[in-house]
């Protein structure tokens, strides 16, 4: 049961990176740019596709390696590893965007998943 909500979440937040990378180039994210000068739009969109890749991509490797915990013992760090970030990363952005909805979502799928996890290991 832990195994399948684990995996769940971790589509989930796989699903909220690819969302936070197409709002990159919407009014929503790109259309706030335009104050900026040319360097710092640069730098911006760079940081907002890089939180949104972390999110695929521990998404995905936490799906991935849900099942195989279990059976493979030397995966247990790499996947402690990959929840820690993904918590760190949902704690940091509602920290940062308490008004973002987005941030909300990633808090509520992210810390969940590590600590139910930390819980029933």
């Amino acid at each position: 049961m832990i195994t399948r909500i684990s995996k769940w979440l971790s589509v989930a937040l796989a699903i909220m990176g690819l969302v936070h990378i197409g709002a990159t180039f919407t009014p929503v994210i790109s259309g706030k740019l335009a104050t900026l000068n040319e360097a710092a739009q640069q730098a911006f969109v760079y940081m907002s596709l890089m939180c949104g890749a972390l999110l695929v991509l521990g998404g995905m490797l936490a799906f991935l390696l849900a099942d195989e915990v279990k059976e493979h013992v030397f995966l247990c760090k790499p996947y402690w590893l990959i929840l820690t970030f993904l918590a760190v990363d949902g704690v940091l952005a509602l920290v940062s965007m308490p008004h973002n909805p987005c941030a909300w979502a990633i808090f509520v799928l992210s810390v969940p998943l590590f600590v139910m996890n930390f819980l029933h290991r």
